[in-house]
């Protein structure tokens, strides 16, 4: 993530893309509104838009990643660069998701799978990482040069301990791909299990970034606004889980209920977006 939102074009192109995305979470917000006045018709179109432009700012995120990872290239950084072809890979399941989504007016499981193997993807990265971080920290804390030993950073030194939050972080990806996958069941039991995995695979992360921020590892003014961003998601996943596992009886009753889920989830967006707005302001200045 971190060549991503180094460069100028990248960082560009994830706020297009966040922009759009809220867009479209705004018409899912309007969709559950709508379901909430029983105007099904109405509903369902404003879902299968809100869709399309969520696929859209998806596409967008996609060509930030392939582009972060052009820019290594040229620059010869091929191990970088091999990092940012498996995010781009797993970034594009997670477009692929959203796509078959949009196609199919959000009635096609296979695309929240698809969707789930892309986080997965994304997981194994941070895993890989947090094992880098580890071998780091644990490597020789002594050297001998010319006869005289001097200590050097090793596992107690340096900017502090970082494989523990990289692997925290991984296994919140990995819990929240799990419980991505499940939502494609279609049940009450699964749907209920399914947000409250996301919930507490989002909650992971924004722990280990929060403790990132508190060890003076994560400083830039774009921070605050991600870690209020995934919080949020997490609220929203945990609310999701609760209207899951509540019997409306009716579907004006179940919009209510998702509406406030979904206001949740908007404000969410809404917060990432601006840091990564407040991030391409820093890139300017």
């Amino acid at each position: 993530m971190e060549h991503i939102i180094k460069l100028l074009t990248p960082v560009t192109l994830l706020v297009a893309g966040a922009v759009i995305f809220v867009l479209g979470t705004a018409f899912l917000f309007a969709s559950d509104a709508t379901l909430a006045s029983s105007s099904l018709g109405a509903s369902s179109d404003l879902a299968q838009a809100g869709r399309w432009l969520q696929f859209l700012g998806g596409a967008c995120a996609l060509g930030a990643v392939c582009t972060a990872g052009w820019e290594l290239i040229l620059r010869s950084e091929l191990v970088a660069g091999a990092e940012i072809a498996a995010a781009a890979l797993g970034t594009l399941l997670l477009v692929i998701g959203l796509l078959v989504s949009a196609a199919s007016n959000g009635s096609n499981p296979e695309a929240v799978v698809t969707g789930a193997v892309g986080i997965g993807i994304w997981a194994l990265l941070v895993l890989s990482r947090a094992a880098r971080a580890s071998l780091a920290e644990q490597g020789p804390a002594h050297t001998v040069a010319q006869g005289v030993q001097t200590t050097v950073p090793g596992g107690q030194g340096g900017h502090g301990h970082q494989a523990d939050l990289w692997l925290a972080a991984a296994i919140g990806l990995f819990v929240l791909a799990i419980g991505n996958g499940l939502s494609s069941a279609g049940a009450t039991g699964p749907d209920v299990a399914a947000g409250l995995l996301e919930a507490a695979g989002l909650a992971a992360v924004a722990g280990s970034l929060a403790i990132a921020r508190s060890r003076r590892m994560l400083g830039s003014r774009p921070v605050p606004g991600v870690l209020i961003g995934v919080a949020l998601l997490a609220i929203s996943f945990l609310g999701y889980a609760i209207v899951a596992g509540l019997a409306f009886s009716t579907n004006a009753a179940q919009g209510a209920g998702l509406t406030i889920v979904t206001a949740v989830e908007l404000a969410a967006v809404i917060a990432l977006g601006l840091a990564a707005w407040a991030r391409l302001q820093e890139l300017h200045s």
